[in-house]
């Protein structure tokens, strides 16, 4: 059941839950589903520009592809394309409420019947809008994002992949069976990034006070610019992260080789590795203590250190570097 709750005079927005998503080629299994959400005598069937001033968005669209684009205009507009003739009841369903626009996979119906019917959806906005908040579920279907600017951004995918291109203060996108690519500008607060099973690709040239990446099977990738504090969690896949700035950071990995690339040496770091081996380059004048934990593996380095025991010291050693690997090599390289 979909609720939109007006609470205290401001809404509140509620990500949308449809009976019976299963989340996988979701309109080839069920041809006839039910589909209901609150204030549905509020929303207009079919394709729509919206001259009201949009700040947020609240979606939920079942099974197709959606893009979400800026473009030089002054309106906003919902196009929808079929591989048949719609009927307004399958058609897709707009309501704009006190600067949210709101948009729905069809109308709301005990019994909608989408037999052989494929739809995708693209929403265009003006560039030079500024939006609250974007919150976006999708059960079987691309998302592209691009372009635009939002305070917040969240995104629930069951499967498909999410390309979003943007600058957000809070961002948080999971996604159960499929890829993340996903490009930040700007200042951003907090970025959770969270796939089941898919890789995750970054490339982010702001600057961000927290970001968490998670990966259950596949592969993390990053090329990143300034984070103050990092976590990276794979549980079966690859990390391949090269960093400008990164001031904290974690990472741990269950099976997989770790490969990072320091331009600047982070203040701390702990990276773990239980099935796999670890390379970090850095450049060879970097401060940093290095204390190395190998159960099967060797240790390997081209930057001069200073000995004692476990722990290696390059210059005054002011930045703090653990590295543990349990069945793997440490290499240590300059840039």
């Amino acid at each position: 059941m979909l609720k939109n709750k007006i609470l205290a005079g401001a809404m509140v927005l509620i990500m949308p839950f449809t009976m019976c998503l299963t989340g996988c080629s979701f309109l080839s299994m069920f041809n006839t589903f039910s589909y209901q959400y609150e204030n549905s005598s509020e929303y207009k069937p079919g394709d729509c520009e919206i001259g009201d001033k949009v700040t947020k968005i609240n979606l939920d669209y079942i099974a197709g592809d959606v893009t979400i684009k800026a473009a030089d205009t002054d309106r906003v507009s919902v196009k929808e394309t079929a591989n048949c003739s719609l009927k307004d009841p399958q058609k897709v369903h707009t309501w704009v409420n006190e600067g949210t626009l709101y948009v729905r996979f069809c109308q709301s119906l005990k019994t909608v019947n989408f037999t052989n019917i494929k739809k995708n959806l693209e929403l265009t906005l003006p560039a030079s809008q500024d939006l609250e908040d974007v919150i976006i579920e999708m059960s079987s279907g691309d998302l592209v994002f691009d372009g635009l600017t939002t305070g917040g951004f969240k995104v629930k995918s069951s499967s498909g992949d999410v390309r979003a291109d943007l600058s957000g203060k809070n961002i948080d996108i999971k996604s159960s069976s499929g890829k993340i690519f996903f490009t930040q500008k700007g200042d951003s607060e907090e970025i959770n990034l969270k796939a089941s099973s898919g890789t995750i690709d970054i490339k982010q040239t702001g600057t961000c006070r927290s970001m968490t990446v998670n990966s259950s099977s596949g592969s993390v990738t990053g090329d990143v610019d300034k984070i103050s504090k990092m976590d990276i969690h794979v549980s079966s896949g690859k990390i391949n992260i090269s960093a400008n700035n990164i001031e904290d950071l974690t990472s741990k990995a269950s099976s997989g080789h770790c490969n990072f690339e320091f331009q600047t040496a982070p203040k701390t770091s702990d990276i773990n590795v239980s099935s796999g081996g670890i390379s970090v380059s850095m450049p060879e004048d970097s401060d940093v203590k290095v204390e190395v934990k190998i159960s099967s593996g060797k240790f390997n380095s081209d930057i001069p250190f200073t000995k004692d025991g476990k722990t290696y010291t390059s210059g005054s050693g002011a930045n703090t570097m653990k590295l543990h690997s349990s069945s793997g090599d440490v290499d240590i390289r300059k840039i």
